[in-house]
């Protein structure tokens, strides 16, 4: 019987120092989607998780999936094992549910990781690293999660990431009338956060890797060339960074000089112009000491969730009828895997049916050598279509009239007669 197992590391579980050492980059995961060594293979990576789910018709243990996830972030069991979860069958079922209507995220019913989902699942369906077992859990996945976006409020109500981060910029500077921005990072995050931050400035600056990318949206900011970030950094009093990166892009050293003006006497800090730096990557886009400089104000992902309690109250009625609605997602799911099962059995059961059927016309054709040839074929279809006929009656419509649960009990009897 094929089963699902999951493992994996969440913000619930490892702060993000932690996290960013297992970013896994798109061509790691590629290959190893391509060279699978399961029978079904998905790889989700996020700012907040890194998990790995499989379905396999063999036994596999946390310690190997542990160690799978590991060696491809390119990490040491020993060191990190302590901060994955493990989770086998129904709960891994439970656990995409949740993951994917955004109810296990920092901010909870957030859209942002239905698509990120979406885009793991589609990459490992294109490349053939899943099968029945996993299209069924995502695409069910997906699936009550769109119900639970169309039939609760709890997406209107909910707070993404790009969302919280706008939060904090308007807790740190009352408005942005007079106040400039900067964001690094034009992907999906970046994008959202330029619509937040558009509402309330247009003193926009952006970069991104690719100039090109950025000077799309030379309509609405000011495009920057990222090998000039710094003269920009130093100029804007909100910074936002969302790029993608391997290795810090903002370091202490470099940031610092340009936090300080220079005047007749020493250095001084510009403690007058604050400066708040939030960093939205995974791993992260500064240096965290970037926040001792005198007048910098730095936000990680995780200290964003300190926001969330505020609207969590706002949610409890629909965070319940959602819940509501990944139930009857998950139970779904769960029923199809039991019949699959059953399926499996029923097909096999029926095919030993119409076997013995064949072996008992055999045997009688053979006592009567004599009889014609059209004779012996009638004699032939005749047993195969008695023998389909009762497993039609006695297999495939105890199937449709009875649970997984009860079909189980009658297929182990039969069996068991057939032994």
């Amino acid at each position: 019987m094929r089963k699902i197992y999951m493992a994996g590391m969440s913000h619930k579980v490892a702060e993000i120092a932690i996290r960013e050492k297992f970013y896994i980059a798109m061509d790691v995961k590629t290959q190893a989607l391509e060279n699978s060594p399961f029978d079904e293979l998905l790889i989700l990576a996020t700012c907040n998780r890194t998990e790995v789910y499989v379905a396999s018709d063999r036994e596999i243990l946390e310690q190997e999936l542990v160690r799978y996830v590991c060696n491809l972030a390119g990490q040491n069991y020993g060191d990190f094992a302590k901060f994955f979860y493990f989770k086998s069958g129904d709960d891994v079922a439970h656990h995409v549910m949740n993951v994917c209507a955004g109810l296990d995220s920092v901010a909870v019913g957030e859209d942002q990781i239905l698509h990120q989902i979406g885009r793991a699942y589609e990459t490992a369906h294109q490349l053939n690293a899943t099968g029945n077992t996993l299209n069924k859990l995502f695409q069910g996945a997906i699936h009550t999660t769109k119900r639970i976006k169309t039939e609760t409020n709890l997406s209107k109500l909910s707070c993404n990431i790009p969302f919280l981060a706008m939060k904090q910029v308007l807790h740190t500077f009352d408005d942005l009338e007079n106040r400039s921005v900067y964001i690094v990072g034009l992907g999906e995050m970046g994008s959202l956060m330029l619509k937040y931050v558009q509402e309330y400035s247009t003193n926009i600056f952006a970069s991104s890797k690719t100039y090109a990318n950025a000077e799309k949206y030379a309509d609405v900011l000011t495009p920057v060339h990222f090998e000039d970030r710094y003269g920009v950094i130093g100029k804007c009093d909100v910074v936002i960074l969302c790029s993608a990166c391997s290795e810090p892009i903002v370091t202490k050293e470099e940031f610092g000089r340009v936090c300080y003006c220079e005047g007749d006497g020493p250095k001084q800090s510009l403690v007058s112009n604050p400066r708040l730096i939030i960093d939205l990557g995974s791993p992260r886009n500064a240096e965290a000491s970037i926040g001792e400089i005198p007048g910098v104000e730095y936000v990680c992902v995780d200290d964003l969730e300190k926001i969330v309690s505020e609207n969590r109250r706002l949610r409890t009625i629909e965070f319940e009828a959602a819940q509501k609605i990944l139930k009857e997602g998950l139970d779904e799911f769960l029923q199809w895997m039991r019949m699959d099962e059953v399926s499996k059995q029923i097909s096999w059961l029926a095919e030993r049916m119409v076997n013995a059927a064949n072996e008992e016309s055999e045997k009688l054709l053979r006592s009567m050598p004599d009889l014609p040839q059209e004779n012996r074929k009638r004699i032939s279809m005749m047993y195969e279509r008695f023998a389909k006929k009762m497993a039609n009656d006695y297999l495939y419509k105890v199937k449709a009239d009875n649970s997984p649960e009860d079909v189980q009990v009658f297929l182990k009897c039969l069996g068991a007669s057939h032994d």
